[in-house]
């Protein structure tokens, strides 16, 4: 037999070692493979299942199916770094060496030093090629026998290969029983605006649907179902800002369901759930009365008032007889009508301005009333009755008070008398006029003017020269009887408003009987002084006593 040499057997020798390492390095990477592909299996049917059964039992919205689907991906991403991509290298011998020498100990970094200087030693390092040649030699020899590949076992996988397949094909079976259903769940997951639903036994055919509803109005819920049909659903309701609350939904006929709220003021929404079938979610929109959201009331008062128009917030007025009041109510949404409402009289249509937000009525004040308003507004055509009633209390204007100050009483005059009068007047806002009113033995009544009169209290004196205005008098026998008359300046419906004071009289008597009389009047003053002058001396008796007194 002929003798190999080293030199022939060494170039031959490294390159098959070379090889063999690499031989061992794809097997590596093939049993990474097939590893990370076989959990990536498990997760994707397990994910799969989990998106069904949560979207089958909860109908996820749109929104909702999105964000599972991105939970998805990144627990596939995680999965398929964490047991796939991670453990995958790039071929490197010395790796691929210290494997080896790990599971062949015996080799003692042999195989490690040979792939270090297989292509020769470092130009600073003082190796002997002899000796190098001895490495490479002794290296080929001692692994010639043995199968780097042994690195990996593909028995490990045999747990995960065995499961990942038990899987597979229980997710085929699911497939072929299931497929409408997976359809379904593909068209959901990868489509977010997908309303269609699972196959059910019971199949909801026809639902009510988003309603919009008047406020305090009746709102019914009805479905149409076929299929397998249940005595009884669930109709799961929301109100704005609540929780979610069940109510048990009769079936009324043959497939057909209803429930009836008998009074609506929030809005909410529902939901149906009919055996193995449930709706979406719909609204029942409800549409209160219009809000008043800006209130002007321009009050004009009557002249005789002297008050100036002023504008105020308020619907409780209380204004002076003869008002004009105009209402402008602005809304918190067009109107198609409004009027004004009172119990005493008919409806008065508003006039609608800016769109019908602005609604506009006028009305004088003649006397107290309470009014309410009719809103019809305009997109929906709903009509309202505003429940608040306001008041408009009309205050009337009172006649002028007039008292005569003096004479305090009857007198006796003779034909040259001239008479002069006091007198206090008042009224609610101004006087206009005043006179004397006055008649001759009780016969026709005659007026002698006083003029004019300013402001809301006037106290005033008057004279009256007797025989200018009655001539022909006879003494001790005529007699006249007078009152003041004042007038204010009230220009409604009647004009002014007049009053009188109390009545006087006056005797006409001859001079000789007036002498008397003023003789007479003259003693009872000073009989009267004197009883003023004495008890007041007595008084003052009494007091400089009790100064005097001490106390005991």
């Amino acid at each position: 037999m002929a003798t190999v040499t080293a030199t022939n057997v060494e170039p031959e020798g490294a390159a098959f070692v070379e090889a063999k390492l690499h031989r061992a390095w794809k097997k590596e990477r093939h049993f990474q493979h097939t590893r990370g592909l076989c959990h990536l299996l498990l997760w994707i049917v397990a994910l799969v299942l989990l998106d069904f059964f949560v979207d089958w039992l909860f109908l996820i919205p749109g929104f909702g199916r999105l964000a599972l689907l991105a939970i998805n991906v990144a627990a596939l991403a995680w999965v398929a770094w964490h047991h796939w991509l991670r453990h995958l290298h790039h071929y490197d011998p010395v790796r691929t060496a210290l494997q080896v020498e790990r599971r062949h100990p015996e080799l003692q970094s042999l195989l490690v030093s040979f792939v270090q200087f297989r292509h020769g030693a470092p130009a600073a390092a003082a190796v002997s090629p002899s000796l190098l040649r001895a490495l490479r030699q002794q290296t080929i020899e001692y692994t010639q026998p043995i199968d780097f590949r042994e690195i990996v076992s593909y028995r490990e996988l045999k747990r995960i290969f065995v499961l990942s397949a038990c899987v597979v094909v229980f997710f085929a079976a699911i497939s072929v029983n299931w497929s409408e259903h997976l359809r379904v769940l593909a068209l959901r997951m990868l489509n977010p605006e997908a309303t269609v639903g699972y196959p059910t036994r019971t199949r909801i055919t026809a639902i009510t649907g988003d309603i919009t509803v008047q406020q305090g109005k009746k709102a019914t819920i009805e479905v149409q179902a076929a299929g397998l049909l249940p005595r009884e659903g669930i109709l799961y309701v929301r109100p704005e800002g609540g929780a979610w609350e069940r109510v048990s939904f009769p079936q009324v006929e043959g497939g057909r369901y209803a429930y009836e709220f008998h009074e609506v003021f929030q809005s909410f929404a529902y939901r149906v759930r009919l055996g193995d079938d449930a709706s979406p979610e719909h609204t029942v929109a409800v549409v209160p009365p219009p809000r008043i959201v800006e209130t002007r009331v321009r009050l004009e008062y009557p002249k005789y008032t002297g008050t100036p128009a002023q504008t105020l917030d308020i619907l409780n007025l209380e204004v002076p007889e003869g008002t004009r009041i105009r209402w402008e109510l602005r809304c918190d949404r067009p109107l198609a009508s409004a009027a004004m409402t009172r119990e005493s009289a008919a409806a008065t249509n508003m006039q609608l301005l800016n769109g019908g937000l602005l609604a506009v009525a006028e009305a004088v004040a003649a006397e107290s009333f309470d009014y309410s308003f009719q809103w019809k507004e305009a997109q929906h055509g709903y009509e309202y009755k505003d429940e608040v009633r306001y008041f408009v209390q009309v205050i009337p204007d009172s006649a002028p008070q007039v008292e005569i100050l003096r004479p305090l009483e009857d007198e006796k005059c003779t034909i040259r008398k001239t008479l002069t009068v006091a007198f206090q007047a008042r009224d609610d806002y101004a006087l206009a006029e005043a006179a004397i009113i006055y008649t001759v033995n009780d016969g026709e009544e005659k007026r002698f003017p006083l003029g004019p009169l300013k402001g809301r209290i006037v106290e005033r004196e008057a004279r009256w020269t007797i025989r200018e205005s009655i001539p022909n008098l006879k003494e001790n026998v005529d007699f006249i009887t007078y009152q003041i008359e004042v007038a204010d300046n009230h220009t409604g419906e009647g004009g002014a408003f007049k009053s009188r004071s109390q009545a006087r009289r006056l005797y006409i008597v001859d001079v000789p009987t007036y002498l008397q009389y003023m003789a007479e009047r003259r003693r009872k003053l000073v009989g009267d002084i004197r009883t003023m002058h004495t008890q007041e001396t007595e008084a003052a008796e009494k007091v400089d006593e009790l100064k005097t007194t001490r106390p005991e």
